[in-house]
């Protein structure tokens, strides 16, 4: 059976993944976790209107004043 591209880069991916150490792998998995939540806020923050962007942004950063 002839390998397509995809299944070849998956199968890379998933081979890399099997090589990585414990730690990483723990270091990862908190990384994608934590993308998965920032991403929709930051996103929202970001493409609010002018104010609403202000209020949500001030929760994720303090004004130093």
């Amino acid at each position: 059976m002839r390998e397509t591209k995809e299944h070849g880069a998956s199968a890379e991916v998933m081979e890399r993944l099997h090589a990585m150490t414990r730690g990483r792998k723990i270091v990862l998995a908190v990384f994608v976790i934590w993308a998965a939540q920032a991403i929709p806020k930051w996103t929202a923050a970001i493409l609010a209107d002018g104010e609403a962007s202000a209020t949500i942004m001030s929760y994720f950063i303090k004004p130093l004043g």
